[in-house]
Parts: structure tokens; sequence; C-alpha cells
């Protein structure tokens, strides 16, 4: 074997067995205190602190997370026979080694793991709701993920439960009266499950149609012999089809006027799961109770406007939420939820407007770890999360102000784990998190007296924050460009004499500046953390 290859692999081998072992040696403090001081930093013990976090993890995942070089669990995970006992939980996340982010309970107080407290998770989380009134006008089970709504939705490919078919009967109810000249009706036809064949319509209890529908999909239009004007209309299932079940489904009921203009349409509109208000009542609640601990909140991504989930007017909410909270988050998974590795750079950017929402609040970011989504098609269909992903994501947020991360590990495909981390990504987290457990204290650092920038050539994104700490500048380098395009970058640091040497942290290599800057390669996705010395450089303290 190449000679270069083995010192690579027993170089990489030394890397891995360290960050492992870093990650089994932190010992975690009982807590007696928690602070959020400047630059979103927090503080347990008077001490900086980076919290590197595994989501709804039940104890036997705890070495597993615990391996991989996380500090806290957030959420709460109970499934032993039915029972809650949430300090039992606390307990086992203290004996792991790990601290907790917990919903609130009276008895977690003064809990020497409790790091702080959780909302219930992304309470902006959109959901449909309608203004359309469309009750059963007999008696039927309904399924409520298929509200009786999604009738008169405008999509024709939702459909509502009905349960049981024959003789099942729906009234809508309309704000105002309309005149309609023919009905319309979209069924639904899926194995096994009984088909309408007969139905009637009654407007204010009068019958204005009946009539045999054809077993298919599409529209079955049928015009009136006189126009109909009413406020309600029922349907009625008079005969069915029968399947191997007595349920089935509808598609969609459809009302045309004069000018063929639906007017039994009412499409719904998106809502939050729970308003600002009602967070910020949780959020007053809790602190009320206990005020020497943090409360945390993640939210989707959908303050980004790249998901278009809600306008420019409904966005002005998310201050609102962030007023709820002492710790502020979110999830963007885009290889793992969309299967798009171009999207890669939405972290940077979601990161950034946070911050620029939050203010002093710390942010934090969940972070993908693998494969095997639920919405993102077959697993073999399904690009892999690299380690190069996920060291990039994490420093995209960091750069960008984040000052805790938080690991998203669960799979549903070939089959549910909740760690579901494959080896090298595990490998890689040990690594990531170790750096960031050492470098915490230059992260959480102080801003710098001087100016300090990044270029790349040929419009290459990259990002860089510097800190200041014990009398070393610490600059934290990522490329984001979402096109994984490889370049050269200057990094300018005001008062940088020529000739300064700049160690490159955990790479083994420096590099000489030239006069008020220095160059490094960056490949697709790169991260560099550089070290100047300032009492060596030719640095003065502040410029």
């Amino acid at each position: 074997m190449n000679p270069k290859i083995v010192m690579a692999i027993l170089a990489f081998s030394v890397i891995s067995i360290g960050a492992l072992m870093a990650a089994e040696e932190v010992k975690m403090s009982p807590i007696e205190k928690v602070e959020i001081r400047s630059n979103r930093a927090i503080y347990v013990n008077g001490k900086p602190f980076f919290p590197l976090m595994a989501w709804l993890q039940s104890p036997q995942n705890f070495p597993a997370a615990k391996s991989c070089g996380m500090n806290a669990t957030a959420g709460y995970w109970s499934r032993s026979g039915g029972t809650r006992d949430p300090k039992g939980y606390l307990d086992l996340v203290a004996e792991a080694g790990l601290y907790g982010i917990m919903p609130f309970d009276e008895s977690l107080k003064d809990h020497p793991a409790l790091l702080g407290y959780i909302h219930g998770d992304e309470p902006d989380l959109p959901r449909q709701v309608s203004d359309a009134d469309v009750e059963p006008a007999a008696p039927l089970r309904i399924n409520p993920s298929n509200p009786l709504w999604k009738m008169v939705d405008g999509d024709t490919f939702s459909w509502s439960v009905l349960d049981p078919l024959e003789g099942a009967s729906v009234k809508i109810k309309l704000k105002e009266p309309v005149t309609v000249e023919s009905l319309a009706v979209w069924l639904t036809v899926s194995e096994g499950l009984a088909v309408a064949k007969e139905i009637a319509f009654e407007a204010e209890g009068k019958e204005i149609l009946r009539t045999t529908v054809a077993a298919k999909r599409g529209r079955q239009k049928f015009a009136l012999s006189r126009p109909a004007t009413f406020r309600e209309l029922t349907m009625r299932i008079l005969s069915v089809q029968p399947g191997q079940n007595v349920w089935g489904s509808f598609g969609e009921i459809e009302g045309f006027d004069k000018a063929e203009k639906n007017v039994l349409l009412s499409p719904p509109h998106q809502v939050p799961r729970a308003m600002p208000a009602k967070t910020l009542r949780e959020f007053q609640t809790i602190k009320a109770a206990d005020p020497s601990r943090p409360v945390f909140m993640t939210l989707t991504g959908h303050f980004h406007p790249f998901f278009k989930k809600y306008d420019d007017e409904q966005r002005k909410m998310y201050p609102e939420y962030i007023k709820a909270t002492d710790i502020i988050g979110y999830d963007i998974y885009p290889i793992y939820g969309w299967n798009k590795p171009e999207w890669i750079h939405l972290v940077h950017e979601a990161t950034d407007l946070l911050v620029g929402m939050a203010g002093p609040r710390p942010v934090y970011a969940w972070i993908e770890t693998s494969k095997g989504g639920q919405w993102t098609g077959p697993l073999e269909n399904q690009k892999e999360v690299t380690p190069t992903h996920i060291r990039a994501e994490v420093w995209m947020a960091i750069c960008r102000g984040a000052t805790a991360i938080g690991y998203f590990t669960h799979i549903w495909k070939p089959s549910y784990q909740q760690f579901g981390v494959p080896p090298a990504n595990r490998e890689a987290l040990a690594q990531i998190n170790a750096q960031i457990t050492r470098l915490a204290p230059a992260i959480l650092g102080d801003d710098p007296k001087r100016a300090v920038s990044i270029r790349g050539e040929n419009a290459v994104k990259l990002d860089a924050m510097a800190r200041q700490k014990d009398g070393d500048l610490y600059i934290f380098t990522v490329n984001f460009d979402e096109a994984q395009r490889k370049t050269t970058a200057t990094i300018k640091v005001e008062g940088l004499k020529a000739g300064t040497e700049i160690a490159v942290v955990d790479e083994g290599r420096t590099i000489r500046s030239d006069e008020g800057s220095f160059s490094d390669t960056f490949e697709p996705l790169a991260v560099h953390i550089y070290r100047i010395a300032i009492s060596r450089s030719g640095l003065a303290s502040s410029p």
C-alpha cells in the first residue's frame, strides 16, 4: 500500500480515537446555575458551555449519544409501561453523564442535571384549517385526519372518510345563499373499499338531484332541472358498490352557478399549531414556577421565505414566538427532509435570519445525521448524508451565531430507530463535537477589536466568524456554496503583519500571512479554523 495512504489512515485513526476518548472523558458537573451572557453564550456554573443535544431519546440510547460527543438530550421519552416519570428519566440522563432539556414539570426543579425546559415542539408548524361548515347529517364515524371540509377544499386529490359509506349524509352550510345550475362529484376508488353508486342532493330539505354515479375517478357533473338557491346543501349516499370494508371515502362536491363558478369552494388556509400568545402564556407560567432555568423553543424553518408556507404578513408572528422563550432554535434538514443537497445553504441563511430576530437570545440549529426519512421516497433513492455535510451544516450555523447545536438521529427506513446514525457519521460526530467542546471558550469568546472578513474567488460563498480569547484571535470559516465549488479565499485581518505564522487548528499545518491578510484553499463545504497568537503576530491587543 502507498506509504502516504497508510500514514493518512493512521492519522485519521488517531484523531478518531482521540475524539471518542474525549467524548467519554467529559465530566458533567452538577448544575447550580445557568446564565445567558454576551454573544448569546450559555454559561453553566460560571463557565462557558456549548450544548450539543440529541433529540427525544430512550435511555438505552444515552451511551450512543455520549459516544458521539453529545452532552445533552432534549425532550422527554416515556414508554415505560405507560407511566410518566420525568424525574426518573432525568435521573437516568444524569447517570449517563448528560444534561437534560425537559418539558416543564414541578418535580424537576433544582435537579442537578436540568439544563433547561423546552416548549412543545414546533409551535409554528402549519396545519390546514377551513372556514367551511360541513357536518354529518346522519351518524358517522369521522376520521379527524380527513375532515369533512375536504369535500369542498378544491383539492380533487384529497378526500373525506365516510364510515359507513352506505347511508352516509353530509350537510354543507354556507354563510350566504347561492344559486347553482349544476352539481358535480369526484369519487375516490380504492381497492377493497365501498364506492358510492346512487346519491341524492337536497337544498333546504327539498331534493334537487338524484342520480347514479359511475365507479370511476374524475369529475362527474349533472345539470339540475332548474336552478336551485340555498344556504344548506345535503348530500345522501343512497346505495353503494360494496367492498371488503363498509367504510369508504369521498373526494369533492362542486356546485356551479350560471357563470360556471364553483360557489361551494372553500379552500383551507394555514395556521400554526400553537399561536404565539399561547406559547407566551406557557413561558410565563414556567418562568413564574422556576426562573432558575432557561426555556428552549424549536421552530420549523418556515420563518425562511424560501419555503413559502407563510406570507410576509404571517411571518411577522415569529418575533412574537421569540418573546416566549429564552433560547430559540429551528430545524431544517436539506437532505434527510427533502433529498436536496443543493439546499444545504439554507442552514446558513436560516441561522442568520433567526439570529437577527433573536437579539441577545442564544440560537441553536438541529442538524441532520443520516438518510432514512419518511417523506423522501424509497430508501434506495434517498441521498446520503455524509460527514462532510454534517460538519459543514454545524459550522454554517456556528459561523452565523448559533451557540448550541442539536442532532436529529431518528430514521424510519428501512425500519424505525431513534438513533439511526451510521457508523461513519457517528465517528464524524465524535470528532466534530470533541472539537466544539474543546473550542467552546473561544467560540463563545469576545468579539475581536479588529475587522475580519473573507472573500473567495469566483463569488464562492464563504463565511467567517472571529472571536478573541486569552490573547488569541480565532477565525472560524466555512464554504457554504450550494454549487459545492472549490475556491481560494483571502482572509483579511486588520493590523496583521506580513510573515505572521497562523495555525490551522487540528490540521497540523500553518500559514504565513501577507500584510493585512492570508490565503487558503477551500474544498467544497470545507471548514477551517485559524488561530493567531496576538502577542507574537505583530497584532496589538487592540488596533
